[in-house]
């Protein structure tokens, strides 16, 4: 199995940097906050400086990982939906369904092993950056040292590692138990209950019922304390992700829509409405990554409104907008990439279908425009799933924090983050579609 798993992952290097990326991005994110722990739990950091620099990376790791750990079986999905033929072809020679996972899941632990120095390396940088600028800042003392060790740092990193392992596992059942032969098959005749994607809605559904309910439980709590940010935190993070996971429903949306849309379309128009149809899994990975970035960025920086609207000052009004900050920060680089590799990995999949295009006399402007259209739609309905979430998330604060329900709608705030999120997805489409026409 080890055998054939690294000969698997020297044939699909497209795969591996897709995947390696994600992983390496993630133990820098990981290992700088377990650095920054260290530092708090060190004998030399003075007694006031504890509780900030062992609270801070405590929420932010939990965040991160949780991030991380999505990401990956987003990515893990993405890149396997090109191998299906191989995975097939596995099977169709005895291969069992837990032998294909456990040699995807052998692909990605050596991934992210080769990913492990290079970002532990980096989580050492970030810390030591992070650490500058909260002295800077004047939260923590100057007596107060950069003291990472290498305990924790190396038990971040593995954590990402063993994040990578679980999320190749689940990432690849539905492809390890597909059967091999289910193309040629003739569809079943019995009849089934069991609707198709059902756990993974209940799991949406559960993940924004416990985010709404995190935000919401501030409503009872005193203004001033730090765990209305404690909690309505983590409920924007929750309410995201259980959005990002309806990905599919939405898109069927946006697809019934455009298909009751009638009058004069352009021929970029009318193929992309019907790929929209027939394909939606095609740009399922923006709709899940942007839908997870708006949601979280515009939450947590309409949060940061909210604490500023109600005059927090002093170090606790200081660590919150550092923690939102650097929160908004972490998370869109992490999403530009992650959004960037599933998006090239989906349209570079694509060339023979760009290459019968060609041949029945679409020229490229047409299919770039068909591509950039099926995007687009699904960035729009993203972005308006992510930011009707941030608001829910964010309302039972502004009304503890202000009084005012309308602080919740920040229109600058939500208008960047969108304007951020839709060049990203837009602007990877295009590099990537153009490549791929050049290709095909």
């Amino acid at each position: 199995m080890l055998t054939l798993a690294l000969r698997s992952f020297a044939h699909h290097r497209t795969v591996a940097v897709a995947t390696g990326l994600v992983a390496l991005v993630g133990t820098v994110l990981v290992s700088s906050m377990t650095s920054l722990l260290a530092t708090g739990l060190a004998e030399g950091t003075a007694a006031a400086d504890r509780p900030f620099l062992v609270q801070f990376p405590l929420i932010m790791g939990g965040w991160v990982v949780a991030i991380v750990l999505f990401a990956m079986v987003s990515t893990i999905g993405v890149a396997l939906g090109g191998r299906a033929g191989e995975i097939a072809g596995l099977r169709l020679v005895g291969a069992t369904p837990r032998q294909v996972r456990l040699m995807i899941a052998v692909e990605t632990l050596a991934v992210s092993a080769v990913a492990a120095v290079p970002g532990l390396a980096g989580g050492y940088l970030l810390g030591w950056a992070v650490i500058g600028a909260i002295r800077d800042t004047g939260l923590i003392a100057g007596v107060s040292v950069y003291t990472p060790g290498v305990l924790l740092p190396v038990a971040g990193t593995l954590v990402v590692m063993a994040a990578s392992v679980v999320a190749a596992w689940f990432g690849s059942r539905s492809l390890a138990f597909r059967s091999p032969v289910a193309d040629a098959a003739p569809p079943a005749r019995r009849r089934t209950t069991k609707r198709p994607g059902r756990g993974r809605r209940v799991a949406g559904v559960a993940a924004i019922a416990a985010g709404l309910a995190s935000s919401t439980a501030v409503l009872g709590m005193d203004p001033a304390s730090v765990l209305t940010t404690a909690m309505t935190g983590p409920g924007c993070v929750l309410v995201a992700a259980g959005l990002s996971t309806l990905a599919p429903e939405f898109l069927a949306l946006v697809s019934r829509l455009l298909g009751a849309v009638r009058g004069r379309r352009g021929a970029a128009a009318h193929l992309a409405a019907i790929n929209l149809s027939a394909a939606p899994d095609r740009v399922r990975p923006a709709a899940t990554f942007l839908t997870l970035f708006t949601g979280i960025a515009a939450g947590t920086l309409s949060m940061q409104g909210i604490e500023n609207a109600a005059g927090a000052g002093g170090g606790a009004g200081q660590l919150m907008a550092s923690i939102n900050y650097l929160v908004v920060v972490l998370i869109s680089a992490f999403m530009a990439i992650a959004l960037s590799n599933n998006l090239i990995a989906s349209i570079t999949r694509r060339r023979a279908e760009f290459s019968v295009m060609t041949l029945v006399g679409a020229t490229r402007a047409q299919t770039l425009g068909m591509l950039v259209r099926e995007v687009a739609a699904a960035a729009v309905v993203s972005v308006a799933a992510g930011g009707l979430g941030a608001f829910a998330s964010v309302l039972p604060f502004a009304i503890v924090k202000t009084g005012d329900p309308l602080q919740a709608a920040a229109p600058l705030v939500y208008a960047g983050t969108i304007a951020a999120g839709m060049a990203v997805t837009v602007g990877v489409a295009v590099l990537a579609g153009r490549r791929t026409l050049r290709a095909a």
